[in-house]
């Protein structure tokens, strides 16, 4: 018998705690709050095997504390710690949650690190306790009416994630417990005049609305690959709108009530299986030298890029007391029954998605991105390539590309490879042969 349990919590966001999200030295300081934020468990226990995700309505998971909190919840509740997830909605109206690293990108309140920590061992707990029978799934994909985001790398194709992929599980009573949904848009329709206000955005909003119009008891949002891809409709583009994130989120949503009416194939073998591994990540592994010629180049742009430029002095000098600036990231995918799960450590591209998705051997695959650690940008190696080096410019004019592959020093890492992009879709890939 598959059993499915949920807890959630509000969190509290403190008062003038810097938000993440929007770049460096922002100082958005948070001066009140739009929509709720929340901690959220979902336990899914086949019988033999209990996996659990945890959910929050930041910007991004943080791999040491994933792997902290990971500890705690397979030893309280013995469960295989291949088998717990943590994913966020990537919103960049919400305060950083990590321990440290992202110098001047929202310094992390403490009061709101312990905050999360608490909320998800409490939402655990009444996860575990929670679990009911579930009778089948119920899994789909459905199209969006229109587009809710823009290529901001590739204006010219403007390549979008062009469907919502959903799965809902059904109590015996025929009533929806939790209804899973995945797209891919970042999370700013905060900006403009609601530059410094804290929201959990579209992905947040979207989730309020599926309880509101009583679509499930509990949603799950997964933020699929969109890397490249912003949101369409903003605080900027709408200045007439007082809820932006709302208003994306009513167009989504829409669309997403469209595809249930229509329906999908009900599964009701749910076997759960998982796998995991930390995974030493391709770089470039520059010398002392390389890297000084990447901060003098930084520098000659201007003042904001020579904060680049600050993190690289410190780079070296940490590479000259020995540290090593390789890392580390959990690649993670979960199966239930024909449902993959592929969790990524970042921020993946849409093309690059669509390709993971379509290879996976997966009747229903899904990726949730920005999910169990923060390894910012894994860009396509057509992206790599062209944009070599700090000065790269991009004769289309979206300058972004620069941006994407050159942010590695706010991480004290290495510059990945220029193959990082389809490592990882790899290793996923192989992990989930490890799942069959």
């Amino acid at each position: 018998m598959f059993k499915l349990g949920c807890g959630e919590k509000k969190l509290s966001i403190p008062l003038y705690a810097e938000l993440y999200g929007y770049g460096m030295f922002a100082g958005r300081r948070n001066p009140g709050v739009l929509g709720d934020f929340y901690c959220r468990a979902y336990s899914f226990n086949d019988g033999e095997k209990r996996a659990m995700v945890i959910y929050t309505d930041t910007c991004t998971t943080d791999d040491m504390y994933a792997r902290e909190m990971r500890v705690k919840i397979a030893t309280t509740y013995s469960i295989h710690p291949d088998y717990i997830s943590f994913v966020a909605t990537h919103t960049h109206s919400a305060p950083a949650l990590f321990r440290k690293g992202f110098c001047g990108s929202g310094i992390p309140d403490p009061d709101f690190q312990e905050h999360w920590k608490e909320s998800v061992m409490e939402v655990a707990e009444k996860a575990f306790y929670d679990e009911e029978e579930i009778a089948y799934a119920e899994v789909g994909k459905c199209p969006l009416a229109q587009k809710l985001g823009t290529n901001r790398v590739d204006k010219e194709r403007d390549i979008t994630d062009e469907h919502i992929r959903w799965a809902k599980f059904v109590r015996p009573d025929g009533s929806c417990k939790v209804l899973l949904h995945n797209h891919g848009v970042h999370g700013i329709c905060m900006n403009g005049p609601f530059y410094k206000i804290a929201s959990s955005d579209w992905g947040g909003a979207a989730n309020d609305l599926i309880k509101e119009e009583k679509l499930a008891d509990i949603p799950l949002f997964f933020l699929g690959p969109c890397g490249d891809i912003n949101a369409r409709f903003t605080a900027r583009d709408i200045p007439e709108e007082k809820n932006p994130p709302l208003y994306t989120a009513r167009l989504y949503v829409a669309d997403l009530k469209k595809g249930l009416a229509a329906g999908g194939e009900k599964i009701t073998d749910l076997t759960i299986k998982a796998a995991m591994e930390s995974v030493r990540v391709p770089v470039k592994k520059q010398t002392v030298e390389e890297l000084a010629a990447d901060a003098a180049a930084f520098r000659s742009i201007n003042e904001y890029e020579a904060e680049r430029a600050n993190r690289i002095d410190e780079m070296i000098m940490r590479i000259k007391q020995g540290d090593d600036l390789t890392v580390l990231h959990d690649m993670q995918v979960l199966q239930i029954g024909k449902l993959s799960f592929f969790f990524i450590p970042g921020e993946y591209f849409v093309e690059e998605g669509a390709s993971l998705m379509k290879r996976s051997v997966s009747d229903y695959p899904f990726v949730a991105t920005v999910s169990n650690g923060n390894g910012m940008y894994f860009p396509p190696e057509s992206l790599m390539k062209k944009f070599p080096n700090p000065l790269s410019k991009d004769k289309g004019g979206s300058g972004f590309g620069f941006y994407e592959v050159h942010c590695y020093p706010a991480r004290h890492r290495y510059r990945y490879a220029d193959n990082i992009s389809s490592f990882v879709a790899d290793k996923l890939l192989e992990l989930e042969q490890k799942t069959k």
